[in-house]
């Protein structure tokens, strides 16, 4: 039997979790669903099984706050990781969904109704294994000034 989607998905997790620990960083699975905590920041992940990561709403991903993403490809047995900054990961789907309406004349053609975006990981390249981003940095002492 096949795995369902929520499997793997919560496979997906435990790969961000296995795959920060293989780099350094503490990390543990945080809450039932989406996210883990990785050097004491918590980040969502994502799974793609398929090819591209799905989203259901774009306009409910624009106005999230989560800082960082951990993007994890399994499509056809890969073990990809992208991490991405939230900021940065929502702007460019907003853009590239943008660019698709307005190339489509501001109506979805099949399904007018339909909020759906994808990431793909043409898209999110440039942060493939950047788990350089969990690092601590580190804040000067009060009173420390540089001169």
């Amino acid at each position: 039997m096949a795995p369902s989607n929520h499997q793997k998905h919560q496979a997906g997790r435990h790969l961000a979790v296995a795959e920060a620990l293989l780099h350094g960083h503490s990390a543990s699975l945080h809450g039932p669903q989406t996210f883990v905590t990785i050097n004491g920041r918590t980040a969502a992940v994502q799974v793609a099984a398929q090819g591209g990561w799905m989203i259901a709403d774009i306009d409910r991903m624009a106005v999230m706050s989560v800082d960082l993403y951990v993007l994890v490809d399994v499509t056809d047995g890969r073990r990809d990781f992208y991490v991405v900054p939230g900021d940065e990961l929502r702007a460019g789907v907003r853009e590239r969904h943008d660019e698709f309406m307005a190339s489509v004349g501001g109506i979805r053609p099949r399904n007018p109704n339909s909020r759906h975006a994808a990431i793909y990981p043409a898209n999110v390249e440039a942060w493939r294994s950047r788990w350089s981003l969990f690092e601590d940095v580190a804040e000067p002492a009060v009173g420390d000034s540089a001169s």
